[in-house]
Formats: C-alpha cells, sequence, structure tokens
C-alpha cells in the first residue's frame, strides 16, 4: 500500500521541522520522515546541549564570584554526571514540545525510519538505518530533504566513543577527562575546550591553521586565544600534526567538520551534489530536479540551525505556492560561546569596500559592563567613510551571543545607528559607542584613547 501526500519532509531538524509546520499552516497534506529523534542534531547533540553545558558552567562560576555583590556563598561538591542528566531532562522536555506541536496539525504524520528515494516522488522507510527491510511507501508530490549532516571523520582515526570521540559522544560523558585533546579550532573546539576546562579538564585545543576561527577577523580569534590560556587552555595553532599527541591524553575529541547526511539514495532520483556530497540547491532552495528541494545543512551553505529553519519555510512556501521566495543569506550573524563568549556580522560584500574606517569601544567603559562584572571584551565596528554605512560588528565579551542580533538588525537597515534607541544602562549602547568611535566621535572615551583599528 502507498500512502500518498503533497509534500514529505525528510528529517526534523530545524530545518525539516519548520518546513513540515509551514507547509501544514498553508494546508498542505504533509508527512515527516525521521529515522531518530524529533528535532535532530541542533537539539539532541548539537546547539541545545552544548549550550546547556555552557549555561550550567556560568552558573558555576556567578556562585564562585557572588562575593562581588556581598554575598557569602560556597559551592558545593558537584557531579558532572548529575550536570550531563538535567542536560537530558531539558532536552526531552523541549523535544516534548516539538512533538506536541506536530501533533497539533491534524494534516502532518510523522513516520519513524529512514528514507530512501524509489523515484523522485516516491519513497521506501524502513526503521532499520541503512537497509531496507519491509519498508512502507510514501508518494509524494514535492519533496523536502532536510537530512542533516554527520560529524567528518578522518581515516585511520574512525570515533570509537572511548578514546577517539565526535561532538555527538562528548555530550554524554559522564565524566571529564584529566587530560582532554581537542583537534579543530573551530567554533565547536573553542566551546568544548572552554566547557571542559571550565569543569576542570587540562585541555589542549590544537588548529592546523594560523589562527583559531580560520577566516575571522583575527583580533577576535587571538582575544579568544587569549581568554583560553587565561582559563589553562593550551592552544597550538599551525599545528600540522595533532592526531600524533593522541596517546599523551585520555581522550581526543575530533571537530574538524562535517559530511552530509546523504545516504538516501539520490541516484534514483537523479538529484546533483557537489564533490563533497552536498546537495546543489538554487535561489529558491531548490535541487535540479523540479519538485525536489534541499535545506540546511545537507545543502551546505551556512550549517547553522537558524538559517536552516529559514530555509525549511521558504522551501515549503515554493513548495506549496509556487518558486517566488528567495533565500536571502546576505546577512548571517555568527556566534561562539567561548568563555565570555565572541560574535560577528557583516555584510555579503564586505570585502569589496576599501574606504573603511573602524571603531572599538572596550566592555571597560561600559557602566553595565561594570555592574554585571562582565568588563572582559569589546566591541569593534566597521563603516564606510563616504556614506556612514556600517558594514561590520565583532564583538568578544558577555552577551555578545545576544548582542549580535542587534549589530544584525543595524546592518539590515543599511542605516547608521542613532542614540535614542539604546537604553542606559545596557551593553548594546557599546554597539552605538563602537560606531561613533570609527569617526573620533564616542562621547564615553577620553580624547586620544580611541583603540580602533587603522582605517583602511
Amino acid at each position: 500500500m502507498v500512502n500518498k501526500y503533497d509534500i514529505a519532509v525528510i528529517g526534523s531538524g530545524p530545518g525539516g521541522f519548520t518546513a513540515a509546520v509551514r507547509a501544514a499552516q498553508l494546508g498542505a497534506k504533509v508527512v515527516l520522515i525521521e529515522k531518530s529523534e524529533i528535532g535532530g542534531t541542533c537539539l539532541n547533540c548539537g546547539c541545545i546541549p552544548t549550550k546547556f553545558l555552557w549555561q550550567a558552567l556560568k552558573t558555576k562560576q556567578k556562585i564562585q564570584k557572588s562575593y562581588e555583590y556581598g554575598f557569602k556563598a560556597t559551592l558545593e561538591p558537584f557531579s558532572f554526571s548529575d550536570i550531563i542528566d538535567k542536560k537530558d531532562k531539558s532536552i526531552a522536555n523541549i523535544r516534548k514540545g516539538m512533538e506536541m506541536i506536530l501533533a497539533s496539525y491534524e494534516n502532518i504524520e510523522v513516520v519513524k525510519g529512514a528514507a530512501f528515494f524509489k523515484d523522485k516522488n516516491m519513497l521506501a522507510v524502513s526503521c532499520h538505518s541503512g537497509e531496507i527491510r519491509n519498508p512502507i511507501e510514501v508518494a509524494a508530490d514535492k519533496i523536502i530533504i532536510a537530512s542533516g549532516a554527520n560529524p567528518y571523520e578522518f581515516k585511520g582515526f574512525e570515533f570509537d566513543g572511548e578514546k577517539i570521540i565526535s561532538s555527538a559522544d562528548i555530550l554524554n560523558m559522564r565524566a571529564v577527562p584529566k587530560k582532554m585533546l581537542i583537534v579543530g579550532g573551530g567554533a565547536i573546539g573553542i566551546e568544548m575546550a572552554a566547557i571542559l576546562a571550565g569543569f576542570g579538564s587540562a585541555v589542549t585545543l590544537a588548529e592546523r591553521e594560523s589562527q583559531l576561527l580560520p577566516g575571522e577577523d583575527i583580533e577576535i580569534a587571538e582575544e579568544i586565544k587569549k581568554n583560553l590560556q587565561r582559563q589553562g587552555v593550551e592552544v597550538l595553532t599551525g599545528c600540522q600534526d595533532a592526531f600524533g599527541l593522541k596517546d599523551n591524553f585520555d581522550k581526543m575529541l575530533v571537530v574538524t567538520g562535517r559530511k552530509p547526511e546523504n545516504d538516501l539514495n539520490l541516484d534514483n532520483a537523479g538529484i546533483d551534489v557537489s564533490q563533497k556530497g552536498f546537495i546543489k540547491t538554487n535561489e529558491y532552495c531548490k535541487t535540479n530536479i523540479e519538485n525536489i528541494y534541499a535545506v540546511g545543512d545537507i545543502a551546505g551553505k551556512n550549517l547553522l540551525a537558524y538559517t536552516a529553519q529559514n530555509e525549511g519555510a521558504i522551501a515549503a512556501e515554493n513548495a506549496v505556492a509556487g518558486d517566488k521566495i528567495k533565500a536571502d543569506n546576505s546577512i548571517v550573524p555568527l556566534a561562539v560561546f567561548s568563555n565570555p563568549p565572541a560574535a560577528s556580522v557583516k555584510i555579503k560584500d564586505f570585502a569589496d569596500y576599501n574606504d573603511t574606517s573602524f571603531g572599538k569601544f572596550p566592555f571597560t567603559a561600559s557602566g553595565r559592563a561594570f555592574i554585571e562584572n562582565e568588563r572582559v571584551g569589546f566591541i569593534k565596528c566597521a563603516v564606510d567613510k563616504n556614506t556612514h554605512k556600517p558594514l561590520a560588528f565583532w564583538i568578544v565579551g558577555a552577551h555578545a551571543d545576544e548582542l549580535i542580533n542587534a549589530a544584525a538588525q543595524i546592518l539590515k537597515s543599511g542605516k547608521p545607528p542613532s542614540r535614542e534607541m539604546f537604553f542606559h544602562p545596557s551593553l548594546s549602547e557599546c554597539l552605538f559607542n563602537a560606531y561613533e568611535d570609527a569617526f573620533g566621535k564616542c562621547s564615553e572615551k577620553a580624547p586620544g584613547s580611541s583603540t580602533h583599528k587603522k582605517d583602511r
């Protein structure tokens, strides 16, 4: 028996979940196929559990610093295993909420199992991942692929869950390793280095490129490196043989990228993929096959939960009403949950601007930063000297992950920020101060104390 739907969605991560809900809101009969847990990587072994551990560390540090506000508090001995249990409970509650949302739509059916293409309109779904046994068949007019990506493995250093572990494995450890080697100085490597060091592990972070966060602003990368070193992390940049160090450590976490989850028999549908295996899509999130779309990590464009959500909604609307909406990823904020966090956002053609001025505002000059006892870090801004148009913001410091959202909206507007936009005392007003400093007009800094980079 073939089950027929208007739209089939493969994967229930941020992209797939959003696609299924939006398609149902538009009146389509939807099947959402998920081979593991609702929520995908982000909820179950990515963004959410990582940030839970990061927040647990911040809470521990707040208690230890409570004397700054006149309190006398002693942190009792704690179990890292108990923190993991709390993390799991939180994830289960969030997942339950997502399942309740899906169940509230009568026109969404959730099917557990691995999906494989039979042709461009037909899927076989089996509960045995990687092997089709007694599958059910799903026919759909339109198909949205949101199957995600997995941690990249190196030949000869495959994940074993014990010595060589992935970003998913580390989130389920019941104890903090005494000595941890982290291979990969991108966002995940930095975040886990900060978390594990904060809970007592002796961490070495190895990156083969000359800086952490390769491709990011060097000043931001160096500030993150300096903060990690203050926390006891040994940082090795330009390290060409990190794997050769593994015998000196209890565990080795490898976080050097992700590979697409494309084991879907794509050839049966004639779907084009890139050399690295990511599905090729156009600005409408459509593949080379007229009725098939791909969103999120599997499309290999940003590998971010929030851009996946945006693409999921766009793909659903285009699948239901025709290709009318384009995905606009010209301004995408990025955040790294280091300690303190860091973030950046810039316009898409930032590199094309030559007549640029930079402003910088340190958190040591912020009243709110003093109130919160979070004086480490700064905000930097790039502006066009001729039009005064803001072009980019970089932040290292408390709440950088939230401040960058306001910065992104400033860039999106294309207009200079004005003082009355920002509450006082707030950290967000530092965005305005950094902008003003680019023109030597910041009233919150003494004359001659400008620390902005040289104009270019």
